[in-house]
């Protein structure tokens, strides 16, 4: 049972940077290419570089949602019966 517990404990937190991946490259591209923009217009601008991240970031929830959706159901679907398991003893 212990063994189960920290398989389904790695494959969570795995899970969970998989989800955070799309968002997380999407604000450092978004970055990267707003901060050579601003340093080729000599724009220092806070505004400049954090819109285009929002933006990003936004996008690729939007387009990430129904992927992220189902492997959350899949892993939940795998959790609940070892979560009962666990709750009868």
């Amino acid at each position: 049972m212990t063994a189960s517990i920290v398989a389904l404990m790695r494959e969570g937190l795995l899970l969970a940077l998989l989800l955070a991946a799309p968002m997380l490259v999407a604000a450092l591209l978004a970055g990267v290419i707003s901060g050579l923009v601003g340093a080729f217009t000599q724009i220092q601008d806070p505004s400049v570089s954090l819109v285009p991240r929002v933006a990003a970031v936004g996008i690729s929830i939007v387009v990430f949602a129904p992927s992220i959706a189902r492997q959350l159901d899949a892993f939940a679907t795998r959790l609940w019966p070892l979560v009962t398991a666990v709750g009868t003893g």
